[in-house]
């Protein structure tokens, strides 16, 4: 029996909304300043200042803005480095994905995996507004905004769903795995990669979590019993 859908918080979702709109707002306005200035808001002491502003947003900002140049020059690199590292070939074998197979990509970022799969493809990332104005997407890969927590799609829509290195940056882990489930077929793949750490770290305020194995089993195990 698959579980009702959980609750849902447009409120939280409003929070992060505007949480981007600061971040990128003032990302535009720290860019815009003498470089004497902008050194000033790299020192530690203004870490909970940035925090304010959005700074999860800022720097995924940040570093997707540096990386959408070298991704159009390097996407055959990525495609080799899923291939090599990342088991592209068989996970198309197992998941047996045809020009009709529908795949969300949660947390897709620029250089989603979706440009390397066939089928009906979809991606939400909480800046993907901002990332449309970075890259062209291919007509084919349906990009919009949204969030883990609160994924925007009818439930039990999609074939196969990715998360790749994206749910250590989410809010709530575990509200974005029971979304995973939730829009995830009876029978259908879930794609998870996740850095794994030995114990829980500090990390920084774009890694919100250190998930260790023990993390990764419980989330899983607590969908496989919710499942049963």
């Amino acid at each position: 029996m698959r579980r009702a859908r959980p609750w849902k918080s447009t409120e939280d979702n409003l929070v992060d909304s505007n949480m981007i709109k600061a971040g990128v707002l003032f990302n535009n306005i720290v860019k815009s300043m003498p470089t004497p200035i902008k050194s000033i808001f790299k020192m530690p002491g203004f870490s909970k200042l940035f925090s304010t502003f959005g700074v999860k947003y800022i720097t995924e900002l940040s570093f997707q803005t540096r990386w959408a140049e070298e991704f159009k020059e390097n996407k055959s690199k990525v495609l080799e480095y899923w291939q090599r590292y990342r088991y592209l070939e068989e996970i198309n074998k197992i998941c047996e994905i045809q020009n009709n197979t529908r795949i969300l990509d949660v947390g897709c970022g620029i250089s989603t995996i979706l440009h390397f799969l066939d089928g009906e493809k979809y991606g939400i990332d909480p800046l993907a507004d901002e990332y449309q104005k970075l890259y062209n997407y291919p007509p084919e890969i349906n990009i919009q905004k949204g969030f883990g927590e609160n994924i925007p799609f009818a439930d039990e829509y999609f074939d196969i769903v990715f998360c790749s290195n994206a749910l250590d940056h989410v809010t709530d882990p575990e509200k974005t795995i029971n979304e995973i489930y939730r829009v995830l077929k009876t029978g259908g793949y879930f794609v998870l990669t996740v850095e794994i750490f030995p114990r829980k770290t500090a990390r920084n305020l774009a890694h919100p979590h250190s998930l260790t194995k023990k993390d990764i089993d419980l989330l899983l195990n607590n969908i496989i019993q919710n499942s049963i």
